[in-house]
């Protein structure tokens, strides 16, 4: 049988100290990449509807004939 000393038991809570903080690090940058993804994704939320309004705008614009007029996009 294994005698538990105090040095035994410092050694193991430096040992769980230092695992701790690198779970608390991992959590920092999991809610930072978090925060970059959720930008990307309205970004290109953003792009789709942008191109769903192009393609209405095109849609829309019709000459009489039923031909598709010309349409410029603008800045």
């Amino acid at each position: 049988m294994t005698s538990i000393d105090e040095k035994t038991i410092v050694k193991r809570k430096q040992t769980l100290v230092a695992d701790l903080e690198i779970v608390r690090g991992k959590l920092v940058e999991d809610e930072r990449k978090k925060l970059e993804d959720t930008a990307l994704i309205n970004a290109l939320t953003g792009a789709i509807q942008q191109c769903d309004d192009f393609l209405k705008r095109l849609n829309d614009v019709s000459g009489d004939d039923g031909n598709e007029a010309p349409y410029v996009l603008k800045p």
